[in-house]
C-alpha cells in the first residue's frame, strides 16, 4: 500500500515538475537572443551551417527566440574554445561551431588551448563530412600509387590543417613524396592556387568540394581518397586512409587522424549552462535536423545533412583522449 500510495503521488508530481522546468525554459528564453558563434570567417562552409542552423532552430526552442550568427574567428577556432569557456556566456544563451579539430587540439597538447573539450555539451553536427584529397583533372599523378614515385604539389594553409598533417602522415608511412606549400590563408586562395597551375590539389571537405565551381560535377577534380570513419555513401569506390594501411599500427595512426573529420560542424554549449537549458538546446538541434523547412534550404544550399548526435560527437571526442601514447605521438608530429 505504501509503495502504491508513492508511485501514484508520483504520477502526480513528475509531470508538474517536468512542465514547470518546461515553462521556465521559455520563459528564460522567451526574452533573450541566442547566439551561433563561429570560429570562422564569413563565407565559408562552416559560416554557412551557422547561418543554415540558425534560420530554423528558433523554431524549436521553447519561447522561441531570435537566433543570430556571430563570427569568432582566430587560431584555428582555439580563440572561440577559450572565450565560450572562461568568459562565456554560461547560461545557454551563446552556442558554439568550432574547427572540427578543436577537441584534438587539446588531446594534442597544443599551445593556446584554455578549455576541456570533454566538459562541453556537444549539441550535434548537421553533417558527419569526410575529407577528401583531389587533384586537378590535368594533374599526371591520378592515385596514391602515382604518388610514390612522382612528385605531387600540395597547397596547404599551415600547421594543425588536414590541408598538411594528412599529406605529411602519407609521406612518413606509405612513402608518397607530397610536397606540401603552405601559406595560403583559406579555401579561396587554395582553390584559385589550384585552377591556375600554382599547386596540384589539397585536402577538403567533400561537402565543401561539390559546391566549389561545379567541379565535381565537370569533371576536373580528382578525388584520389577520403578520410572519415567510414566511406561517404556518394564514394563508394574511392578508398579510405585505413584502407592503405600495411599493419595494424598504422591502421590505428590512420585512424587516430580521422577522428578530426569525423566530428563533422559541431555545435556545443559551454559547461555551466543549466541542464534543463541543454536538453531544450539539444531536442531543438534534433528537431531542426527533421525539419521539412530547414531540409529543404539546405538542399538549395547544396549542403548535406546527415546529422550526428551530442552523444556521438561526445563519444568521438573521448576516442582522441583514449588513444595509445605512441599513437597520440605520431599524431601530434605531423600537426606540429
Amino acid at each position: 500500500m505504501y509503495r502504491a500510495g508513492i508511485a501514484a503521488l508520483l504520477t502526480l508530481v513528475l509531470p508538474s515538475a517536468a512542465s514547470a522546468d518546461d515553462k521556465a525554459v521559455a520563459e528564460f528564453y522567451g526574452k533573450r537572443t541566442v547566439a551561433i558563434a563561429v570560429g570562422f570567417t564569413p563565407g565559408g562552409n562552416y559560416d554557412l551551417y551557422a547561418r543554415l542552423v540558425a534560420r530554423h532552430i528558433g523554431r524549436h526552442i521553447p519561447g522561441n527566440p531570435t537566433v543570430i550568427v556571430q563570427n569568432l574567428p582566430g587560431a584555428g577556432s582555439r580563440r572561440l574554445a577559450n572565450t565560450l569557456a572562461n568568459v562565456g556566456p554560461h547560461d545557454g544563451t551563446t552556442i558554439g561551431l568550432p574547427n572540427q579539430g578543436i577537441a584534438m587540439d587539446q588531446a594534442l597538447g597544443t599551445e593556446g588551448v584554455k578549455f576541456d573539450a570533454r566538459r562541453f555539451h556537444w549539441i550535434g553536427s548537421p553533417v558527419e563530412d569526410n575529407n577528401v584529397f583531389w587533384g586537378w583533372h590535368t594533374n599526371p599523378v591520378k592515385t596514391i600509387e602515382d604518388a610514390r614515385s612522382r612528385e605531387f604539389v600540395v597547397g596547404a594553409t599551415g600547421p594543425g590543417s588536414p590541408t598538411t598533417y594528412y599529406p605529411r602522415i602519407m609521406n612518413e608511412l606509405l612513402g608518397t613524396r607530397f610536397k606540401v606549400v603552405a601559406g595560403y590563408p583559406g579555401s579561396n586562395e587554395l582553390d584559385y592556387a589550384i585552377e591556375n597551375g600554382e599547386v596540384g590539389g589539397r585536402v577538403v571537405s567533400w561537402t565543401s568540394l561539390k559546391i566549389t565551381a561545379d567541379w565535381v560535377a565537370a569533371g576536373r577534380a580528382n578525388v584520389m581518397l577520403q578520410f572519415g570513419l567510414r566511406k561517404s555513401a556518394e564514394l563508394p569506390k574511392v578508398r579510405m586512409l585505413q584502407d592503405l594501411a600495411e599493419n595494424a599500427k598504422h591502421r590505428e595512426i590512420f585512424e587516430f587522424l580521422c577522428l578530426v573529420p569525423a566530428m563533422g560542424r559541431p555545435f556545443f554549449l559551454p559547461a555551466g549552462v543549466p541542464a534543463e537549458r541543454v536538453a531544450a538546446i539539444r531536442a531543438a538541434f534534433a528537431a531542426t535536423m527533421k525539419d521539412a523547412a530547414f531540409l529543404d534550404d539546405a538542399r538549395r544550399a547544396r549542403l548535406d545533412v546527415e546529422p550526428l548526435t551530442g552523444d556521438e560527437i561526445a563519444a568521438i571526442v573521448a576516442r582522441k583522449f583514449n588513444a595509445p601514447d605512441d599513437v597520440r605521438a605520431v599524431g601530434k608530429k605531423v600537426m606540429e
